[in-house]
């Protein structure tokens, strides 16, 4: 599992939650094996965003890189990166960093979105 950040803040606009590889049986058309998310990350498109990732178990690495992103999550420790979305589109990536026997299975997928469409895609994710 890849946990996005189990940082509370008091910052309105932070946003936590778990996402995980979907099992090859539950693919649909089109998917990528290992590439695929039950859970995408939802961003607004031209913006800038700043995340904070940590780890709850050994040392990763948050990489997208054609976001031009890689930060490492090192448990007991927050790190921070930002990065700016200028196209709507999907973008994948995975931990970089090996880190045990479930190394495969941690695909990230980030979503940039219109900004119009963001609040009512983040509430979606939110309440099911």
């Amino acid at each position: 599992p890849y946990e996005y950040s189990d940082y509370n803040s008091s910052d309105e606009q932070s946003l936590t939650f778990d996402s995980y590889t979907i099992p090859e049986d539950d693919l649909e058309l089109g998917q990528s094996r290992l590439l695929e998310v039950d859970n995408r990350v939802v961003l607004p498109a031209k913006s800038h965003i700043r995340f904070i990732v940590t780890s709850a178990d050994v040392p990763h690495s948050w990489a997208v890189p054609s976001l031009g992103v890689k930060c490492d999550a090192v448990p007991g420790r927050l790190n921070q990166t930002s990065i700016s979305v200028q196209r709507e589109g999907v973008y994948y990536g995975q931990c970089s960093e090996i880190c045990g026997t479930n190394h495969a299975f941690m695909p990230i997928v980030v979503e940039a979105v219109p900004r119009k469409d963001y609040g009512s895609r983040v509430s979606n994710q939110l309440i099911p």
